[in-house]
């Protein structure tokens, strides 16, 4: 076994309670904004101080106890708002467990989790109004269902049911008894080894499992990055990434707050170049379609202005200079920047793999644009690429006093394993799941992650694939889907690829994919016909073909225009590609009649 520690870059205060880490803001940023948003797109910004941000924390979670919810789990479901960071600290810091739900879970999937998370208070968005009233009327169990931002609309509540109230509500119950002299709340006793947030990860049904973080688990990611990565203090980030994802939460929120940063919520993916001129936003924490669509953007209005060919040239001047010990990048390419809003200056892009000449491009034009690597149950970062390493291409080294393993018993660098965790942020266990939790945690304390990956020789780590989608040929010699699906997104006119194995009637395996195709971005010449394009791209799998070894050859492949992954914030996509390949696995024998064909 391969094993390395990451090492500690910046010194940086480690904070035993995230309740510790609120109050240390609040003393230190006192009234600089913690929070900037919009009332709705365009309307009236409102700015929250660090001040005001533990004041409302303070009512909010002394509400929560005036109404009974001591050690209660409470789920939050709904887009990220102030309300959101507002209750989810509420319930942490003082009440119980907060069990976060993704707001684009379909109505019967949030029922199942909050009888499976044993949930007795529902804070829902406006926006979910009807998705509460069907929770309410299957589980008798909630005590309370707390209605956020409503926005000054009207809503029809279960008649009879005196369990929903308004976020303002539990507010004013809890400032009240803040000034009648209730202080349960500001001074309860946290234990950072119990259970503080119950996250169910990616699946639906008996395939999410709820993990279970404790606050040792997060302020220790916290700690970790923070000796990674050095941002300054006062900057503005943009939070587009969901809140119940731990990337978002612990570092999209904690981190950055420590760091005395204000998070400026964004009016959505429609608003997105609006909101980083506006705020002039420094920091983005973001997954791979966020950057490939900024990048997209960039390419074109570069085009449009005659201007790609010189932008390529002075990048290579920029590249020797920084070799040389200047750097001018931000002085060249401010138009670019402006464009941006002047102020951007880090992005940090995990959840998938993520073309290295779109991470060369930002870095080029002077922002940091590091890869990382983490999951769930490591609450969430285990690797990160930073301004001391950046291998483009790698999620990096392990970030500052995480080890990671390689499960192999080659030695030599690049040898392929499954990854391996160990550190004070693994979790708990899955919640009421002791099986599972056996079958990923090692009795050494190393978490099993269920990805392939290598080490090279900076220390750094490159994923090539899940465990489950190893495709094992008759040869013995192993195929990774993913390392595939990297050449195959290339392609022009390629949105998203999926690669499997399966056996075909010969008794070989043989690897098959599915190409979604954008016929917009095809080549002019090709579209005119669905023969044309079908010619097109079988000339493309081809020459991606040439450039593997013959064992990991295409044999089998179809096109369709329709999308498979519809999720809004696909931050993990793993769970969602294995279950598709399983699927389309079953159809193998079917698929291998229609090679290089249109399907839809």
């Amino acid at each position: 076994m391969q094993t390395i520690t990451g090492k500690r870059h910046f010194t940086a205060r480690r904070f035993e309670t995230l309740r510790a880490l609120l109050n240390y803001c609040a003393e230190i940023y006192t009234d600089q904004p913690a929070y900037r948003y919009h009332e709705k797109p365009g309307g009236r910004e409102i700015v929250r101080s660090f001040h005001q941000y533990v004041e409302d924390i303070d009512c909010f979670g002394t509400g929560l106890l005036q109404m009974g919810l001591a050690g209660c789990h409470i789920s939050i479901i709904g887009r990220n708002c102030y309300e959101w960071a507002v209750a989810h600290n509420g319930i942490v810091n003082g009440t119980g467990v907060s069990a976060p739900l993704d707001r684009l879970l379909p109505t019967q999937e949030v029922v199942h989790l909050c009888r499976r998370g044993d949930v007795s208070a529902l804070i829902y968005h406006s926006q979910l109004h009807a998705t509460a009233l069907a929770v309410a009327a299957e589980n008798q169990n909630i005590r309370w269902f707390i209605r956020m931002h409503d926005g000054g609309a009207a809503y029809d509540q279960a008649p009879g049911d005196e369990r929903f109230l308004r976020f303002e509500d539990v507010l004013a119950l809890g400032r009240k008894g803040l000034e009648a002299g209730d202080r349960s709340f500001i001074d309860a006793t946290i234990d950072p080894e119990a259970m503080c947030s119950l996250v169910f990860t990616s699946g639906t049904g008996a395939l999410s499992k709820g993990v279970m973080l404790c606050q040792r688990n997060i302020t220790h990611n916290i700690h970790s990055v923070m000796g990674t990565l050095n941002v300054p203090k006062g900057q503005n980030a943009l939070s587009i990434l969901p809140l119940h994802h731990t990337f978002e939460n612990t570092v999209g929120m904690y981190m950055v707050q420590a760091f005395g940063c204000c998070i400026c919520f964004s009016d959505g993916f429609r608003f997105f170049n609006e909101n980083l001129r506006q705020w002039h936003i420094n920091i983005l924490l973001g997954v791979p379609l966020v950057f490939d669509t900024l990048y997209s953007q960039i390419q074109k209005k570069l085009r449009q202005n005659k201007r790609l060919l010189l932008v390529q040239l002075l990048r290579h001047v920029t590249r020797l200079l920084r070799f040389l010990g200047i750097d001018l990048r931000r002085r060249i390419f401010r138009q670019i920047l402006n464009g941006l809003g002047g102020g951007l200056n880090l992005i940090v892009c995990g959840a998938a793999a993520i073309d290295r000449g779109i991470v060369r491009f930002f870095n080029d034009i002077g922002i940091d644009f590091f890869c990382g690597y983490g999951l769930t149950e490591a609450a969430p970062v285990i690797s990160v690429n930073n301004s001391f390493v950046n291998c483009y291409g790698s999620v990096g080294p392990p970030v500052a006093d995480i080890e990671v393993a390689i499960d192999t018993r080659d030695r030599r660098p690049g040898a392929i394993g499954e990854i391996l965790t160990r550190s004070g942020s693994v979790m708990l266990g899955y919640y009421k799941n002791p099986q599972d939790t056996a079958a990923v945690m090692t009795g050494e304390g190393w978490l099993r992650t269920g990805d392939l990956g290598r080490l090279d020789r900076h220390g750094c780590i490159t994923l090539t694939g899940r465990l489950k989608s190893m495709i094992v040929l008759n040869s013995g010699k192993k195929a990774f889907p993913e390392e595939i699906e990297v050449l195959l997104n290339q392609i022009p006119g390629v949105r998203e690829s999926f690669v499997w194995g399966a056996s075909s009637g010969r008794g070989a395996v043989d690897i098959c994919a599915r190409l979604v195709i954008d016929c917009s971005q095809l080549p002019e010449d090709c579209r005119t016909s669905p023969e044309l394009s079908a010619r097109y791209l079988s000339g493309q799998l081809d020459a991606v073909n040439r450039q593997m070894p013959s064992y990991k050859e295409i044999r089998f492949y179809y096109f369709s225009r329709r999308d498979v992954i519809h999720k809004e914030n696909a931050i993990d996509r793993q769970a969602e590609q294995l279950q598709i390949r399983q699927e389309l696995k079953s159809r193998s024998l079917e698929i291998q009649k229609i090679k290089g064909r249109w399907v839809d």
